[in-house]
């Protein structure tokens, strides 16, 4: 047997031990210690603590930083004025350092004990997925096992440290992170009380190998030559500009976004030209480029997966940050290439956008394991069956949420209408697949929807959500979110005004006569 595969077997056995031990050991070990004290951290089989900070950044706090097993680093943050509650904080895109998304929404500011990981491997920036060639350890702990272990590990420590048990324990995520947060609530159950799951890269294997992969076969058809995508600025521009003049009125408001994109009847093939290609039409291949996007990738079995709606077609962060782009049109070196040598560059060449770099590295190093890998000459059909064994650790898809949600799980999910990075239909499509799959879902399981809001945050849209505060007063205070104030902010994130939340399928009605910008304005219908 392999060293790999035992260390694998190594991280499954002392997982289930921690699991089953370590909360009621050094609970009980130090409850006649003095809390926040760190002599109170204990030794824990299989975790090396590296270091023990006192900080003053945020709040007053000590840091906690650490090894679980041999690769998974993880940084627990101990506030002096301890709410009694701990809150996991995502990650994002491949991770590859310790992540806390939890931080942006004041975590220690508010007395959380919060943690982040790395999730077991190191990467150059988020995009860099070639630590996964080769290493299976590395898949699993970054698929589910390393989010896991290190809410197992955290546990202990902050009852050991403050001597007292933890009342409530959230995560909170957005994107891997939103990910991470249904994993959890579908394979360990009983590691939180609330989770929040924000555009949640949840399908690796359809969601994001194969859907972005089929947007960059009809971006660039030819994946030797990304310094030009098929579709323009200008005719990105064309096609919101059309929609828009059809549409954007019909939620009672003129302000450039879609309360809800399906319900507009929109025909890009009305935008064909009649002969030569000029500025205010498109060609037939754009044409057919741009539906195959909207309507998501097909196989000789049919739909694979979902596609995108109509949104973030001219924002900075939308289509061109995501989906068009090309190397004429960014400034890649900065971006992409930070902490990257010249030896390494040749299997991670500057790509023309998100996508692509996101698409390419989970084909060339999580499915087909070659990082010689391009799309030319890919097959559809044969990709079910090319990522069934991936996607068995990554996917986080299983609409049986019973073993969560009878212990008093609370899931809280959202995304942006107009989110170019990871479709928002999808998430609707899981959603309503919990709710098929047993209907009393929807008294635990919410959905909000957030028109013009881009990938996670940003857009043309109001974005704001403390998260935190949102699942905390679902969980704890038993206050059912049936409406979620959302602001527009600025740069510093001071609020310029505000909209409301629906739980999907509701959604947010103007009421005709009150100010746009204030949610008072508003009721869910």
């Amino acid at each position: 047997m392999n060293k790999k595969r035992l260390n694998l077997i190594k991280v499954l056995i002392l997982t289930l031990s921690l699991s089953a031990l370590v909360g009621f050991t050094y609970a009980t070990k130090n409850s006649n210690k003095k809390a926040g004290d760190p002599e109170n951290i204990p030794d824990i089989p299989d975790v090396n603590i590296t270091s023990i900070s006192k900080e003053e950044a945020m709040a007053p706090h000590y840091k906690v930083a650490g090894i679980i097993g041999e690769k998974v680093k993880f940084e627990l943050l101990l506030p002096d004025n301890w709410n009694g509650k701990f809150v996991f904080g995502g990650g994002g895109g491949y991770v590859g350092s310790v992540i806390n998304v939890a931080l942006s929404y004041n975590a220690v500011e508010k007395g959380y004990a919060t943690v982040g990981t790395d999730t077991g491997h190191e990467g150059a920036n988020a995009i860099d997925g070639r630590w996964a060639q080769g290493d299976m350890e590395a898949v699993v702990n970054f698929g589910h096992m390393a989010v896991h272990r290190t809410t197992v590990v955290s546990k202990a420590i902050i009852e050991a440290f403050y001597a007292k048990q933890i009342d409530y324990s959230y995560f909170v995520g957005c994107s891997r992170g939103g990910g991470q947060a249904m994993m959890e609530a579908q394979r360990y159950p009983d590691d939180f009380d609330g989770i929040t799951a924000g555009a949640p890269a949840y399908n690796w294997t359809m969601g994001l190998g194969m859907g972005m992969i089929h947007n960059m076969i009809n971006m660039y058809p030819d994946p030797n030559n990304i310094d030009e995508p098929l579709v323009s600025v200008a005719d990105l521009k064309l096609i919101e500009d059309t929609y828009l003049e059809m549409c954007d009125e019909l939620d009672g408001i003129k302000d450039g976004i879609l309360n809800d994109p399906r319900l507009c009847d929109f025909d890009i093939a009305t935008l064909l030209c009649d002969g030569e290609k000029k500025e205010d039409c498109l060609s037939q291949e754009q044409i057919d480029a741009l539906n195959a996007i909207y309507e998501g990738p097909k196989d000789k079995d049919g739909k694979m997966y979902y596609g995108f709606p109509l949104g973030g077609e001219t924002h900075k962060d939308g289509w061109s940050k995501w989906i068009t782009g090309g190397l004429n049109n960014v400034d890649a070196q900065t971006t992409f290439h930070q902490g990257i040598d010249n030896e390494a560059s040749e299997d991670f060449p500057v790509p023309p956008n998100f996508q692509y770099a996101f698409g390419s590295h989970f084909m060339k190093f999580f499915v087909y394991q070659d990082s010689s890998w391009t799309y030319e000459d890919f097959n559809y059909d044969s990709f079910r069956d090319d990522a069934l064994l991936v996607g068995k650790t990554l996917n986080a898809t299983s609409p049986d949420l019973s073993k969560f949600r009878a212990r008093g799980g609370k899931l809280l999910m959202y995304s942006g209408w107009s989110d170019t990075a990871i479709t928002s239909l999808g998430t609707i499509g899981y959603y309503e697949d919990v709710i098929n799959f047993d209907e009393t879902a929807a008294d635990d399981v919410k959905l909000f929807m957030m028109p013009g809001v881009l990938h996670c945050a940003g857009g043309d849209g109001p974005w704001y959500v403390n998260w935190i505060d949102e699942i905390d007063n679902w969980v704890a205070k038993d206050k059912d979110p049936d409406q979620i104030t959302v602001y527009f902010v600025d740069e510093k994130l001071k609020p310029t005004g505000s909209r409301l939340l629906c739980p999907y399928p509701e959604a947010a009605q103007y009421d005709g006569k009150g100010d746009t910008r204030d949610v008072k304005s508003f009721g869910c219908e």
